[in-house]
């Protein structure tokens, strides 16, 4: 994706905020998979636990909705071809957000609730920051297409499942909420994970896969359908979970044929491809394989329920599948596009000397390892957990945390391109000014 020219250059902090969010992202991945073969028989046993919820967290704030807030800074001005109308709000927001997302996941891993309410709070304060900023632009500009409609959504999203998220903390001391705590969480998780996460994905995914493969097919009229569709679904379906209503599971099974729909979608801008595979395609298609696990095992899931072990287990199937099968490919697949590409606009708005994409990229040979060492341990970890077998489970974890390593020394390596030459002289203005 081209830098944005004119007054959408000028800023130095603008320029810094999307390779700060992802450096911040790719650290919580790893530190995520690290950590993950260390609590993968309490994952296995009940999800809803502490420990469990905090490495949950790690993965849907630190990593997924860090890179996508990277991405929006950077991507939302050049679609609209208009500035960060507050450049300085942005700063506050990623700190607030980091923040925030730090503190939930220490309060989760020491069990205090105190912590996790505030922490929360600072949560859906930094979302209605990243509105403040995103939405002036995306309203102003003359078009409605697919990822100005998907944006608009996805953060709305954000802010209510943040919301939600906070009033479940409050829950634990103070009752606020009726109903069961199970579908009070699983509505959170629907909100956050297809409604925040999900909107911007498919809004996205037809606008960033197009670029890089040129299909013969523009699937942009169908997708914002899609997203429209897609935001309706998950309202509904967490509505009739927080009021425990019995069509649930109705609701339920419409979202997942909706994410099928898109999965064939996907699939067919990839096959109407005139640029030839790459991992970023691999990965995508990989993810759109996984979004169609994560939805059949979640039909499964709602018909079953999560409150015995077979719910359990179905419910950690889930949650990897989505989160790490679907959600982190399709990242990791991306980055390797949009990073090398972020950190070059970086330098020339910061006055470095320009530096070949080829150079900042990720070196090809490591990208083939990332992609079957990860998907391996994702396919070891899933069918592990639902067969009941513990030796899959902890080689799948173990296998993705090298993998996981692996991928973030490679990004970090390009992300430090932001303030270093490729000779190793440091850059003095490295600090936001």
């Amino acid at each position: 994706m081209n830098a944005p020219h004119g007054s959408l250059t000028r800023d130095p902090t603008a320029a810094l905020l999307p390779p700060c969010f992802f450096a911040i992202a790719v650290a919580a991945f790893a530190l995520a998979l690290v950590a993950a073969p260390f609590l993968l028989d309490q994952v296995a046993a009940f999800f809803y636990q502490p420990r469990v919820l905090a490495l949950t967290h790690v993965l849907t704030l630190g990593w997924v909705s860090m890179t996508i807030q990277g991405v929006l800074y950077r991507y939302v001005p050049g679609l609209t071809k208009r500035p960060i109308p507050h450049p300085r709000l942005a700063v506050l927001q990623g700190a607030t957000f980091a923040l925030g997302a730090a503190g939930l996941v220490a309060g989760f891993w020491v069990h205090r609730w105190g912590p996790v309410v505030w922490s929360a709070g600072l949560l859906v304060a930094s979302a209605a920051l990243l509105c403040a900023n995103l939405w002036p632009m995306l309203l102003a500009s003359p078009r409605r297409g697919v990822a100005e409609v998907g944006l608009l959504i996805s953060t709305t999203f954000l802010v209510v499942a943040a919301a939600l998220g906070m009033l479940l903390a409050v829950d634990k001391n103070w009752p606020v909420l009726r109903g069961n705590v199970l579908t009070n969480l699983a509505a959170h998780a629907h909100l956050a994970a297809l409604g925040w996460v999900g909107a911007t994905i498919v809004a996205l995914s037809f606008r960033f896969l197009p670029a890089f493969l040129l299909p013969t097919v523009d699937l942009t009229p169908v997708a914002k359908r899609l997203v429209v569709a897609l935001a309706v679904a998950v309202a509904v379906l967490a509505t009739l979970l927080l009021l425990q209503h019995d069509v649930a599971w109705a609701a339920g099974a419409a979202l997942a044929t909706l994410v099928l729909v898109y999965v064939v979608l996907l699939l067919r801008v990839v096959a109407s491809r005139r640029m030839p595979m790459d991992w970023t395609a691999w990965h995508a298609v990989t993810s759109a394989g996984w979004v169609a696990v994560a939805a059949i095992v979640g039909v499964a899931l709602a018909v079953v329920g999560g409150d015995d072990t077979l719910g359990a287990r179905l419910a950690a199937a889930y949650g990897i599948a989505g989160i790490v099968g679907w959600m982190s490919n399709l990242i990791v697949g991306i980055s390797y596009k949009l990073f090398p590409g972020f950190v070059a606009a970086a330098r020339a708005q910061r006055g470095r000397p320009a530096v070949p994409l080829a150079v900042l990229a990720v070196p090809a040979v490591i990208q083939p390892i990332v992609f079957l060492s990860f998907n391996t341990g994702v396919v070891a970890l899933v069918l592990g957990l639902l067969a009941e077998r513990s030796l899959p489970v902890q080689v799948g974890g173990t296998v993705l945390a090298g993998a996981g390593v692996l991928y973030a020394l490679a990004t970090g390596r390009t992300l430090l391109f932001t303030v270093r030459d490729p000779r190793g002289d440091r850059n003095p203005l490295s600090v936001l000014p």
